[in-house]
């Protein structure tokens, strides 16, 4: 291949372009690779958006870019299941990323020309590039959007991947939904560790056909964000996961909103049990964190000695099947564990009074995951000292809520699926005992059926 010394970068660009369209990529080593002499980039992301948002850009009378400017970055979404339609974004890094954007293109299948991790070059001049509805894009000129799509039969003549190899896309790793929804995040890609879903039970699954919808994401301090699903994407009808676990996700923003898009249920891995949400629909802050809204002292089980204190003068039940569950807990903490047959309806045990109740509490939670031939009964006592009933009945691997009820039953089943699942006692309306020392919540066991469950977290809200 000659080599061009003396041409406008228009010039460059076009032949660029051509000896793009003729590379090979393939394992065939036989053939030997063409050189792709393409310009060099003369603006970095980084500046593109700095000198946008400063409006120091030379314009055009359309308001599009009047330079000849080149910028280079690489691609990280991809329209191959359907959750993308008409855009990609980029970013100007492999890892640690500093900037991100988003082209329009009026076009389908753009996965095929821009595959995940091509390095993509594009010449702006001609092209709109603005704040759209608080995301940064390049587009087209079209009167009717701030920024249009840029139609397909002419998205060669501006955006060309480049022949450099594929490269594999490294997320930012953050821990919280806080650290993950920052404008320098915003068209980069990033790993959120620490989250589930809201509503697994109620939501059903990812999406449903032809419209788009939203499905909540929580991480364990209560942060909340919308994770966008296409109705026309391959995976709409997939089950959402119950656990928790990390998503790897598109940052984007709607006006002041934002929200986050996956590629691909293989994005999502949720693999860890669901925790406690501080503030949301559970209660408390994560099992390994004293929550101040433990029911009793030792309500979640990790020093044995305070649990065992909280509990009246009857004691522990006598029989052997109650016992410390070390490392079987919610984030391998410890719980309490049952483990065998009982050989009367017993009181395994009732606690006292001895951390702060809220003035007008709505409800106690804990968690349950095992199985068990007979079910659990609980009673909450009140400040006249009578006590009301709640049975857990069957239950498999959805979260229950229970109301009161007139007498303790042990009938039903327990079969969790190996999944933590969240039992809700409903105690708006009940006049809770408050005084210190006095009887606050029982647990009670059915006789003669086998019992393998593991309890933990009991919480008052």
């Amino acid at each position: 291949m000659n080599t061009i010394s003396k041409l406008t970068i228009a010039g460059v660009l076009s032949l660029g372009l051509f000896t793009a369209q003729s590379c090979v990529q393939d394992d065939d080593y036989a053939t030997p690779p063409i050189e792709c002499n393409l310009p060099s980039p003369n603006i970095s992301l980084a500046d593109l958006v700095s000198k946008v948002t400063a409006g120091s850009i030379k314009l055009d009378a359309n308001k599009a870019i009047a330079e000849d400017l080149i910028v280079q970055a690489y691609v990280i979404s991809s329209d191959e299941t359907g959750n993308f339609f008409k855009t990609i974004s980029l970013q100007d890094k492999v890892e640690n990323p500093t900037t991100g954007i988003q082209i329009e293109i009026d076009g389908s299948n753009l996965y095929n020309s821009y595959p995940l991790g091509a390095q993509v070059q594009i010449n702006l001049k001609g092209l709109i590039v603005a704040n759209d509805r608080g995301v940064m894009k390049i587009g087209s000129v079209d009167p009717q959007y701030t920024v249009g799509r840029i139609p397909s039969a002419v998205m060669s003549t501006y955006m060309i991947k480049t022949c450099e190899a594929i490269q594999t896309i490294k997320p930012k790793v953050v821990s919280s939904l806080t650290d993950a929804l920052k404008p320098e995040n915003l068209n980069t890609l990033v790993t959120i560790e620490g989250v589930q879903f809201s509503d697994p039970d109620g939501d059903k699954t990812y999406g449903v056909s032809g419209a788009t919808v939203n499905r909540v994401i929580v991480d364990k301090k209560g942060k909340e964000t919308d994770l966008r699903n296409s109705g026309y994407a391959t995976w709409y009808a997939d089950v959402l996961p119950k656990k928790s676990g990390s998503i790897t996700v598109v940052v984007s923003r709607y006006n002041s909103t934002y929200q986050v898009f996956i590629r691909d249920t293989k994005d999502v891995k949720f693999d860890q049990p669901r925790f406690d949400v501080g503030g949301g629909q559970n209660p408390g802050g994560g099992n390994n964190t004293e929550a101040a809204n433990l029911l009793f002292k030792g309500a979640d089980f990790n020093v044995w000695a305070d649990f065992l204190s909280s509990i009246n003068s009857f004691g522990l039940v006598k029989d052997t099947y109650a016992t410390s569950g070390v490392g079987v807990g919610r984030d391998n903490t410890n719980a309490l564990l049952l483990k065998g047959t009982p050989k009367a309806n017993d009181y395994v045990f009732t606690t006292i009074v001895n951390n702060t109740i809220p003035a007008t509490p709505k409800k106690i939670t804990f968690y349950v995951k095992g199985t068990s031939g007979k079910s659990l009964s609980l009673n909450v006592y009140k400040s006249d000292k009578k006590y009301v009933v709640y049975n857990v009945g069957d239950l498999s691997n959805a979260n229950v809520s229970l109301s009161p009820t007139d007498a303790n039953q042990y009938t039903g089943k327990i079969d969790t699926k190996g999944e933590w699942v969240l039992v809700t006692l409903n105690i708006e309306g009940v006049d809770i005992q408050k005084t210190a020392g006095e009887n606050i919540f029982a647990l009670k066991v059915g006789k003669d059926e086998a019992y393998d469950l593991v309890i933990d977290n009991i919480k008052i809200d």
